[in-house]
C-alpha cells in the first residue's frame, strides 16, 4: 500500500499550450553546452516538496492536463520492470529478491514513495491503451497473428464499452490481498449503469479483497459515488459535493 509521494524536486515540462500558464512557469536561457540554443518556457507541473497522501480508495479527479495520468505513470514507473524482462541487468542483480530489495534504492525518478508499491504488487489499467481493440494489434506477431486475429475479430464485433468490462471485471474480481490498483479513466466509453457498477466495483475491491485503488477520472457518475476525492487542479482533498457544486457553477 503507498501511504504518501513526495516530489523532492520539481516536475516540469515544457509549455506548449496556453492552458498549461495556470501553473507556474518560467523562461529558460539555454547555457552553453545546452542542447537546446534558444531560450524556452517550462511549467511546473508538480512543485518542488509536494506531497501526496493515499488511503484506501483514492478518486483522482481534475482538468485535461491537471496531472492526473502523468502521477500514474510516475508510479508505474517506480513500481519496475518484471526482473524476468530486464536482461541487460541480470549481471547487476543476483536474482529477483534481490533486485526488488535494491531496485527502488537505486531508482533516480522523480518520486519519493512511502509505502509498498513494487511490480509484483500492483495491477495499471489505462482506459485508452488497453481497451482490446488498441491493445491487440501492438501485440500481434508473425508467430500469433491467426490466434490474435480472432481475438481483434471478436472484440471488434463488440461495442467499445462492452470489450473493456470483461478487462475491468477481471482485474477488480481476481486482484485480491493488498494489490495496489491504478485506473486511468476507466470509465472510457461505459454506459451510465456501467460506470456505477464500475464505483460499486472498487469499493468492493478496497473493502472486501483488502486493496488500494488509485483511479482518475472524469466520470461524475463515479465520482457521486464517494465523499472526498482529490483534486488535481489544488492538490487536496475536497468534498465531492462542493467539488460538483463548483464545476456547476463555472462560468461559460
Amino acid at each position: 500500500m503507498i501511504n504518501s509521494i513526495t516530489f523532492p524536486e520539481r516536475y516540469d515540462l515544457l509549455l506548449e499550450k496556453k492552458t498549461q500558464k495556470r501553473f507556474p512557469y518560467r523562461r529558460v536561457v539555454p547555457k552553453k553546452h545546452d542542447r537546446e540554443t534558444k531560450p524556452y518556457v517550462m511549467f511546473d507541473l508538480f512543485p518542488k516538496g509536494l506531497e501526496i497522501e493515499f488511503t484506501n480508495v483514492n478518486i483522482i479527479v481534475g482538468e485535461n492536463g491537471s496531472g492526473k495520468s502523468t502521477l500514474l505513470s510516475l508510479l508505474k514507473n517506480y513500481r519496475g520492470t518484471p526482473f524476468a524482462d530486464i536482461f541487460d541487468l541480470h549481471d547487476k542483480y543476483k536474482d529477483e529478491e534481490d533486485y526488488l530489495a535494491r531496485y527502488q534504492n537505486d531508482y533516480k525518478g522523480h518520486i519519493q514513495v512511502d509505502g509498498n508499491l513494487t511490480y509484483k504488487n500492483s495491477v495499471f489499467f489505462d482506459g485508452e491503451k488497453d481497451n482490446p481493440v488498441v491493445a491487440i494489434p501492438n501485440m500481434i506477431t508473425p508467430s500469433n497473428m491467426v490466434q490474435m486475429g480472432a481475438q481483434l475479430f471478436w472484440a471488434q464485433e463488440e461495442s467499445h464499452g462492452e470489450s473493456m468490462l470483461p478487462a475491468l471485471d477481471y482485474i477488480l474480481d481476481n486482484a485480491k490481498g493488498g494489490y495496489v490498483i491504478c485506473m486511468d479513466e476507466p470509465e472510457t466509453a461505459l454506459s451510465l449503469g456501467n460506470q456505477i457498477r464500475l464505483a460499486n466495483k472498487i469499493k468492493k475491491s478496497a473493502s472486501k479483497f483488502g486493496n488500494q485503488l488509485i483511479v482518475s477520472t472524469h466520470s461524475l457518475a463515479i465520482i457521486n459515488e464517494f465523499f472526498t476525492i482529490f483534486d488535481m487542479e489544488t492538490r487536496e482533498w475536497v468534498n465531492r459535493e462542493e467539488y460538483i457544486n463548483d464545476a456547476l457553477n463555472v462560468k461559460k
